[in-house]
Formats: structure tokens, sequence, C-alpha cells
């Protein structure tokens, strides 16, 4: 069959996605009645429809697409991207169940309003959006730029990438512009299917395609025992105190077991950010969370990464011609059908993330900044109406910068993960840490942007372009920047809770304090469990993800710089995986039910009623502070192009 003939199906597969996007996309119109429910879905959606979105969402296609070819090419060095079910799920067994009480009691359902309402903080505001924008243009825009350059390799140049960027983001907008989070949530439920069947298709036919688990494994070992093969079996020690990637050398390669634990770090941020809370404020009850984080996402997602993704990559490590790129094309020959089954599944995963990111990013834009700070008369229809169109602006912007301008999206993309585990500080004091105070939240997430900016390219390039030089490189001391950006952001916290009135809190702050601790009270059961459950939580953490991994190197077998032989008849480090995947889940599950974290809880949540103020009429302020955005803005642009034509290169 020629190339153009090869090309029928994934079409076909095309136009029928796009018809069930439709159905479904009318479907949440018609309930939404146009405008009404646009943003939340009227916090209707049941618990299993966001047990299931927010697994889709957090595998995405990052797992499928990045995740395997991290393997594919650097081997198992990076041990941490195959806890990524236990850690995508531990972040929600800690936050979702008290945000969704904070959110129905005062009437909340976004992260931003959490935010305002209870730190009473402009600048957590705008990080949190910041944030949705970033997931939604560079990191989610990434991914779609990766599938666009697959489409055009497919077709043989037939299709450009530039095009089959257009129709990706034509089709996001289409459901997520008329649909809202109603589409979201119900065709979101298809996407995440896809893109489950589509990793354990892909898995399938690489056992099938290698001889199977046996013969794949004899591959990696004969890889081992090459030249220079054991390295892509071990972490390389704790750490190396080198300048960073790209400014200073380092023994052997640069993914230690710290470099694992930060990028670890990095992943539990996606469960912090804006976009899981849009999903956990828009549900119906609480009553799914445990089940969801346990069994779909630990178990499900995380079997799915810790076996299929790990077996993708492996394949790809073995034999160039089994990575990603070179599976699907092989197939496009072999099985057409299937490929485009296999391909359209990471569509699926990559546009629930992006079509999520979109419609949390357009409502923090026009909902929670442009109409409380520059037009507060803006109906809800101009609301939703205004939504719509940066959600189709912000659509265009991200597949001209896939084609126009592919590095800085990458550096985008690079921040968003580590930025959003920054705003871990301030979804502890809501939820768990009533010690950290308004101002110490705010400067936290402050030096951890500082933090993370300083260790990750965008910001030492933007000083570059400054004249400025910094004398490291990307990943100090082979140290994610979400680790850097931690550090500094918990040392602030302390300091400055520590020197803050603690009792310093508003109105509606007090009230989630008193409703939280009134209601959500654990049983004397589970705080005698307490100091069991977080010592084995912290053992799991150094064992799985952190120093304590230079133990995989060898605890399945022996390998060192000339090879290696493996106990159990494949990668000591992989086993070592698959070991704590399963401590994982069983960790997660003991944290989710015995200890109360996540379990179902029944209770009628009435709305609390803050006292009535006297509203005044903010037009002319609103125009003042527009006006000043506006000079600001232009001032501040001035500046920078006078500062790079004075000291820049």
């Amino acid at each position: 069959m020629t190339d153009a003939g090869n090309m029928i199906w994934l079409p076909l597969f095309a136009l029928f996605y796009v018809a069930v996007m439709l159905f479904w996309t009318r479907v949440a119109a018609l309930e939404n009645r146009n405008y009404e429910t646009y943003f939340s879905a009227g916090h209707t959606l049941s618990p299993w429809i966001s047990a299931i979105i927010l697994a889709g969402a957090s595998l995405s296609g990052w797992f499928l697409l990045g995740g395997s070819t991290e393997i594919s090419v650097r081997g198992f060095t990076q041990p941490g991207i195959l806890q990524g079910g236990i850690l995508l799920a531990l972040p929600g067994v800690l936050f979702f169940k008290r945000m969704w009480f904070i959110g129905q009691r005062l009437r909340l359902s976004s992260q931003t309003e959490l935010f305002r309402s209870y730190f009473d903080s402009d600048f957590l505001v705008v990080v949190s959006t910041a944030v949705a924008v970033l997931f939604a243009v560079g990191f989610a825009g990434l991914q779609l730029r990766a599938l666009s350059e697959i489409i055009a390799a497919l077709s043989g140049g037939m299709i450009s990438q530039l095009i089959a960027g257009l129709f990706l983001g034509a089709v996001l907008f289409a459901y997520v512009g008329i649909g809202g989070m109603r589409a979201v949530g119900y065709f979101g439920v298809i996407q995440t299917v896809l893109a489950l069947t589509g990793v354990v298709g892909l898995a399938g036919f690489v056992l099938i395609s290698t001889g199977g688990f046996t013969h794949l494994n004899d591959g990696l070992q004969a890889l081992a025992e090459g030249p220079d093969g054991a390295g892509l079996f071990m972490v390389s020690g704790v750490i190396q105190f080198s300048a960073g990637l790209g400014r200073g050398a380092v023994s052997g390669h640069a993914e230690t077991a710290l470099t694992s634990f930060g990028l670890a770090l990095a992943f539990m941020g996606f469960q912090a950010s804006p976009l899981t809370a849009k999903i956990v404020m828009s549900t119906r009850n609480a009553n799914g969370f445990a089940a969801g984080q346990t069994w779909v996402m630990a178990g499900v997602v995380g079997g799915i990464i810790v076996f299929g993704i790990a077996i993708i990559g492996a394949a790809g490590l073995v034999d160039a011609n089994m990575s990603l790129g070179g599976m699907l094309a092989q197939l496009q020959t072999d099985s057409p059908w299937f490929m485009a089954w296999l391909f359209l599944g990471a569509i699926a995963g990559v546009q629930l993330l992006a079509g999520l990111g979109l419609l949390t990013a357009g409502e923090s834009l026009v909902r929670h900044v442009y109409k409380p700070y520059f037009h507060s008369g803006l109906s809800r229809m101009a609301t939703v109406n205004l939504t719509r169109i940066v959600i189709g602006l912000l659509t265009l912007l991200s597949v001209l910068m896939q084609s126009l301008a592919p590095v800085t999206l990458s550096a985008l993309a690079a921040l968003a993960l580590p930025l959003s585990f920054q705003l871990w500080t301030p979804l502890l004091g809501i939820t768990w840490l009533r010690w950290i105070t308004r101002s110490a939240a705010a400067t936290g997430v402050g030096f951890g942007i500082a933090g993370v900016l300083l260790t990750e390219p965008l910001g030492y390039q933007v000083l570059s372009f400054l004249g400025l030089e910094l004398p490291w490189g990307r990943w100090p001391w082979t140290i994610h920047s979400a680790a850097w950006g931690m550090a500094a952001n918990l040392t602030a916290v302390l300091i400055i809770s520590a020197i803050t009135n603690r009792n310093a809190f508003g109105e509606e702050a007090q009230e989630a304090r008193r409703f939280v601790a009134s209601t959500l009270r654990i049983g004397s059961r589970a705080r005698a469990l307490g100091a069991v459950a977080w010592s084995v939580v912290l053992a799991w953490l150094f064992l799985a993800v952190g120093p304590g991994l230079v133990f995989s190197n060898s605890a399945f077998g022996a390998i060192d710089a000339s090879g290696g032989e493996w106990a159990v008849g494949m990668p000591s480090i992989w086993a070592w995986a698959l070991l704590f995947w399963a401590l994982g889940v069983g960790i997660v599950w003991f944290l989710s039910y015995k200890m109360e974290m996540a379990s179902p809880h029944m209770l009628e949540i009435a709305a609390y009623e803050p006292r009535r103020k006297l509203k005044r009429d903010q037009s002319s302020i609103e125009r003042e502070r527009l006006r000043k955005l506006i000079v600001t803005g232009a001032l501040a642009f001035v500046l920078i192009v006078l500062v790079a034509f004075s000291f820049g290169g």
C-alpha cells in the first residue's frame, strides 16, 4: 500500500474522533444552557468522571511521548519516571478532599478563587493564572508539536506540521470553547480510555515484535555488557557537585538519585496545579477521591507507566528502529488501522490536558483577573463569551509558537511543572498547616519562582540577554529546578511564618479553618497511626525516588562500569521500580482509607453567607487601573529594550 493509501485510516479515525467530540460538545452546550454552567459544569461532574479525567490529564501524552523517549535515549537512569502513578496520587490524597470541602462551603470553583478567599493575595491569584497559561500554551503545546511532527512524517510531507497543528488546535477550540467544563468532562472520559488503551496496545505490540518480555530483557542484558552500556541501567550516585548542565563536567552521566528526586517533585506539582483543582471543584461530591487516587491513579495509571511506558522505552533502547516514531512508521505499513488507533490515543491524551489547560487559563484570565480588577460590571454571558475569545487566542498562540518559536515553547514548557510545585506551600497552608501565614505563603511562592527561574534555561537566558551571566547552568549539583525552588520557598515560609501574625486571616479564611477543623477531624485510630504512616511514606520516598535509589543499581543483581548480571531476568533498577510501585499502591490505599485523608465523607454542606457589604461604583478606579497597567507594560518593554541594547549580546 502506498504512503497515501496508508493515510486513509488516520483521517477516518480523526473524522470519527471529531464526530464523537461534536456530539458530546452539543450535549454539554445544551446542558450548560449556553453559558450558565460553562465554567464548572454546575459542580455536577460525577466522582467517577472526575477520577477518570484526573487520570487521563495526569498521564496526558507526556509519559508516552516524553517518558518513553527518555528511556529510549538515556536508559533507566531516571527511575523517578517509573513511579509517576504513585507520585501523582500522593498529592491528590493530601489535598483533594479538603480543597473540595472548603470549595463547597465558600462556593468556590477554582484554585485562584481559593487563594483569593483564603489568603486575600493578588500575587497568588496572578501566579495561579500564569501557571495555568504555561500548561495550556507551553506544556501541552510542546506535546501537540511532537504529535504534529509525527503526522507530518507519517503523511510523507503531504500534511505540514503547521497544518497538522492548526487542525489539532481547531478541534481543541471547538469543544472547549463551546462546551466548557462539561464538554471537558464528558469527552475527557473517552479521551482517557483512548489514551490508556493506546499505551497498552503499543506495549503489547512491542512485546510481540521483540519476541516477548524475556527476549526484550535479553536485549537489555546484551546492551549492558557493551561499551558504556552499564551506565544506562544505574543512577550515577546520590549527587554530583557540578555547575549544572551545559556548564560543568560530570562523572559518567548527570542523572543522579537527587535528579530523580527533583523530577519526582516536579511530577507532584501537577496535582497542585489550577488544572486539577478545576476538576476537583467541579465534582458533585468527595466520595470518589480515595478510589480514584488509589485504584485509578496509583493502580492503573501507575501500572501502565511502570510496565507499559517502560516496555516501550526499553524497546527503543535496544533497537532505535523500535522507538515510538519508528514503531508508528513500521505499523503504518504493516497495520495502518492499528497505527491510527494508537496514534489517536496519543492525540486524545494530549488534547485532554490541553483542553483542560485552555479552559482554566481562559477562566483565570477573564473571570479572576480581568473582571475583578478592570471590569467588574461584566455580565456572566459577556464573561463566558470573552473567555471563549481568550481560549481561541491562546490556542492560536500555542499553534504559532509550535511552528515559529519551538525553542521558546520548550523553555516555557519546562517551567510548568516546577512552578506549579511551588503552589504546594499555600495549599498546605489552606488544607493542613494553619501556621502558614498570608505573607509567608506569598513570599515563599515568590522565592520559589525565583529559585526555579534561576536554574532553568529561560531564566538564565533572559539574564544573559540583559548582560548578566550566571556562574551555573541548568540544574546545578544535578538537582532539578523544582527542588531548588522548593528549598527557597520553604526557607522563606518558615522564617516569615515565625515572625508574622498567625491569626491575621480574613473572615472567609477563618470560616474555612473553623469548618475544616469541625467537620474533617481525623479519628483517634487514624491519629494513633500517624507516626507510623508518615514514617512509611518518608521511607518510600527515600528508597523509591530519593537518595536510596543508589541501592537499586545492584539490589537485584550486580552491575558496574564493565557490565553486570541481573538475578531476576530484568534490569535491577527496573525490578526495584516494580517493587516500589506495588508498595506505593499500598501506601496510597493506607493514607486514603485508614488515615481518612481521602475517604468518603457524607455531609450536606450549607453555603457560607458572608456579611453583606455596600457595593461602590468601581468603574473610574478600574479605568485608571487599566491605564496604569498599559503604561507600566509599555515602560517595562522600553526599559528591557534599552537594557538589552546597552548590555545584552
